[in-house]
């Protein structure tokens, strides 16, 4: 399985999927067509799941993050949250600036939602994103 690795743009994250365990997601996330960004991302993770490795960590680190990409994001926790009901573990680490009081409340949120997979708050100096 090859890494996945797609650049930033000024509406897109930059994504680093790697096979070994380890998937990235930074940056802004403000595209209207959020579908059509994550899809590939989905497509990566389906293949992943037939031979996840024995520990996967999601780490979610967004300067912005539009409601439609939101939705995307909370669905691939979904998804992960089954490698965790299979024994394996799971786990999302979501970053916050410490003044970033709505990207606080989406990881809160987050955590509430998916009871199924741990979501951990992590909250970082402002400006040190």
């Amino acid at each position: 399985m090859q890494i996945l690795n797609i650049p930033s743009t000024c509406n897109t994250p930059a994504v680093s999927f790697d096979p070994g365990g380890t998937l990235t997601i930074a940056g802004r996330s403000i595209t209207t067509k959020a579908w059509s960004f994550y899809k590939p991302l989905f497509d990566w993770i389906e293949e992943y799941m037939k031979d996840p490795a024995p520990e996967t960590i999601l780490n979610l680190d967004f300067e912005l993050l539009h409601v439609d990409s939101l939705v995307k994001v909370m669905d691939i926790c979904k998804i992960l949250s089954r490698l965790k009901k299979a024994g394996l573990r799971a786990e999302v680490y979501w970053y916050c600036e410490k003044e970033d009081e709505d990207m606080k409340d989406m990881a809160a949120m987050a955590s509430e939602l998916l009871k199924s997979i741990d979501v951990k708050e992590v909250i970082v100096e402002t400006g040190a994103v």
